[in-house]
């Protein structure tokens, strides 16, 4: 058998070493967050597999495709085409659902148009994002939308006094400036003074046309109710943002259309029936449902259609997907969701001797569930393809044929290959970073903190949730948990936060930093502006033109380090910047020192020996926080577009420590961590906890969930099997429930 070969691998961390990986078999890369793993799935095997077959193209449609440039090696031989399948969540409009991105509900339209009792409908007729089939209330989207007056308004305070939360209609913005200027309101009056046509006018007027002729005032505006804007804003035909998600999301009350209830299209299409269901029943089941009613579809010249319909669903049912439904739009699954929807895609190909590259394919899995994706893995290996996923899952270490552990740290500290082998002998391996944690056992936390008090949720029914009430703890850790799809982030986030968003709470997952190649942990954290008014009072200099985004920037590269080379066809070329060598700034920045040090220098610092070089408080004390959380191996400059999704968390986390008051919720913050990244971050939750702070944790990693002091498990399957409180108390009282199949893994 002839293996891939990697030489002299020196991307990102990676320390010019060199790998085989076992072709046509499972080979499973392991290490702490941030110790190179990426950085040879995708970055090394999947970007060069994809660019070796892309040249193979003519030029003309090699210009049509996105390109990678090569990455910083020696040499990969025997390489395949590569299959790269991530975690990224697949975001778009709310148009894109599970049944048109699997092309399902493409073949269930041209099923109906041809065999449904209505002969004369059309394919396009059955098409939601068709005006010729979609409802005309919720124009396809299967929900409307609505904003409680009392969640976004201080009916005590008057408008010049910020009566409005939204900061699109605080006093001074654009919005808050229309409402002004048509001198309808008095501005000064208390909101609950108003009278019943004022608030009508505020809150729920149409979109209509005013004009202020006096002299100073806009002349002619359009004005449009809050709440009627805001619910404009979230049914947008174009998607929501992600800044419009994060701060006007927890406001939004979603229901299934009055008129369609959730089916998306209108009456003529919901005419036509097979079997005595319509399309809009079919595409509202859940999949595992929804497989057992086609299957009952005996009309002979629909057969070929059928199949292909089983066969796809069947897919999605195999990857622990059988909970959803055709219609559940893309852009409300969560990323270990979307990867495994991005693997049943793959399971129907018939190519061979491809390399697939996943990255933690257990995420968001239930330990029940993990056996079903393992067996996935082992099929696609049988078709004699090769596995390259990066995990730290136990289960799927255990049935890897080749395991690849980077490390011993992160960082500057990782990038070297520090075992080779299988899993048995990983465990035997004292020098494994990753085998030691085989050794330790976790036992259940038996003495625990008693809640301070509770939040109390009445009657929840979002999405497959049926009727829950429940008490939340407060000032304790509390770990809500059960199976794929039971209801854990619809109670949590969909409910919790909303009801309670006027409670001081913080959301914090492992999505990407905002920002750029120029954003660094030192501007994230603030430190740089003390950084650059340190340099500019030693040197009796603005502070400025310490900022390579600004007049301190080198010339030729704007500050980047780098310049990109367009390849035209070929891929972007990133070239360190002849000029300013990779340093940012003009040459007389440079001149400028503290201790010896100039502003490039600083930023070259880690974290640990800015600590002992600033003698500042302000900055050390922030700088004692990122080494607090294990970030002290990170360099001051090192940009946000390179952080792994661990690092990315833990920063976020490092810019609260010293909250007080607040109510953390954190969606399975384990995901893409490695056993010794899990200890701190366990650490650090209970700092939080002990500074007065409430923790709540989506979570499905069984040595979070017995160090917890409150466990809520919901299921106890998922869909409709799912949305029902089983189990809610301490980890051992939970461990005791024999309904809670959580508590089956807890003992």
């Amino acid at each position: 058998m002839i293996n891939i070969v990697i030489k002299g691998a020196r991307v990102h961390n990676l320390k010019n070493i060199d790998i085989t990986l076992l072709r046509n078999k499972i080979n499973v890369l392991v290490g702490v967050s941030g110790s190179g793993k990426s950085s040879i799935a995708y970055d090394i095997l999947a970007a060069e597999g994809q660019r070796q077959f892309l040249e193979s193209m003519s030029t003309y449609a090699a210009r049509l495709l996105k390109r990678t440039s090569r990455p910083a090696v020696d040499a990969i031989k025997n390489l395949s085409p590569t299959i790269a399948i991530n975690q990224r969540k697949l975001r778009g409009s709310p148009r894109s659902t599970i049944g048109t991105s699997t092309e399902i509900y493409t073949s269930l339209r041209l099923l109906f148009s041809r065999f449904g009792t209505v002969k004369n409908l059309s394919v396009a007729d059955f098409s939601f994002n068709n005006p010729k089939g979609a409802c005309s209330q919720c124009t396809g989207l299967g929900t409307e939308y609505a904003i409680d007056p009392k969640a976004i308004i201080n009916f005590d305070k008057s408008l010049n006094e910020g009566a409005c939360t939204m900061n699109i209609f605080k006093p001074g913005s654009r919005y808050f400036n229309i409402i002004k200027s048509s001198r309808k309101l008095n501005l000064d009056k208390p909101i609950k003074n108003y009278s019943q046509k004022e608030l009508d006018f505020l809150l729920y007027s149409p979109k209509i046309v005013l004009s202020n002729k006096e002299q100073g005032f806009i002349q002619t505006f359009s004005h449009e109710g809050i709440i009627n804007r805001l619910i404009g804003r979230a049914t947008d035909l174009r998607g929501v943002s992600k800044s419009k998600e994060k701060r006007e999301k927890k406001y939004w009350l979603e229901k299934s259309c009055s008129i369609c209830h959730g089916g998306r299209l209108n009456q003529h299409a919901f005419a036509s029936s097979i079997n005595k269901k319509n399309i809009g029943a079919f595409s509202s089941m859940q999949l595992d449902l929804f497989i057992k009613e086609i299957k009952r579809i005996k009309i002979p010249q629909a057969q070929e259609l059928v199949n292909r319909i089983v066969e796809a669903t069947q897919h999605l049912i195999d990857v622990d997907l059988g909970y959803l439904s055709l219609n559940r739009s893309l852009d409300t699954l969560s990323g270990g969701e979307c990867q495994r929807l991005k693997l049943a895609r793959e399971l129907g190909s018939d190519l061979i001797e491809m390399i697939y590259i996943l990255d933690e394919p257990t995420a968001g899995l239930h330990p029940k569930d993990r056996q079903n994706l393992i067996n996935i893995l082992q099929q696609l290996k049988k078709a004699n393809n090769t596995m390259v996923v990066v995990e730290h899952d136990d289960a799927v270490m255990q049935a890897a044929d080749h395991i690849i552990e980077l490390g011993k740290g992160a960082g500057a500290q990782g990038g070297r290959v520090t075992f080779t082998g299988t899993f048995s002998k990983m465990r035997q391996d004292n020098t494994s970073v990753t085998g030691k944690y085989f050794h330790k056992t976790h036992s259940l936390k038996k003495i625990v903190r008693q809640p301070a008090d509770f939040l109390s949720i009445q009657n929840a029914t979002a999405h497959n949730l049926q009727n829950v009430s429940i008490k939340i703890p407060l000032n304790v850790f509390c770990t809500v948990t059960g199976v794929s799809g039971s209801g854990k982030s619809s109670l949590i986030i969909d409910e919790l936060m909303r009801q309670y968003a006027n409670k001081d709470m913080v959301l914090i997952d492992q999505s990407p930093l905002t920002g750029n190649a120029r954003g660094n942990i030192a501007t994230y954290t603030g430190i740089f502006n003390h950084i650059r008014q340190v340099f500019a009072e030693k040197n009796q200099v603005s502070s400025s033109i310490f900022s390579s985004n600004s007049q301190g920037a080198c010339s030729d590269c704007n500050g980047l380090g780098f310049n990109v080379i367009d390849m035209h066809f070929m891929g972007d070329v990133q070239v360190q910047c002849e000029t300013c060598q990779g340093k940012k700034y003009k040459e007389e920045v440079l001149a400028y020192k503290y201790q010896d040090k100039n502003i490039n220098d600083v930023l070259n610092l880690t974290v640990v020996e800015a600590l002992e070089f600033f003698p500042q408080q302000q900055i050390k004390k922030s700088l004692q926080m990122l080494a607090d959380v294990g970030l002290g191996y990170l360099t001051l400059g090192q940009t946000h577009n390179t952080f792994s999704g661990g690092e990315a968390q833990r920063l976020k986390l490092a810019s609260k420590l010293q909250c007080q008051g607040k109510i953390f919720v954190l969606d399975e913050p384990t995901s893409g961590l490695h056993f010794a990244d899990i200890e701190k971050l366990l650490t650090l939750l209970n700092k939080l906890i002990d500074n007065g702070n409430s923790v709540i944790v989506i979570e499905h990693n069984l040595a979070v969930i017995k160090q917890a002091d409150w466990i809520i498990d919901l299921g106890p399957g998922g869909g409709t099997q799912g949305g029902k409180i089983v189990a809610s108390g301490t980890p051992v009282q939970v461990a005791k429930n024999k309904q809670s199949i959580t508590g089956r893994y807890l003992k």
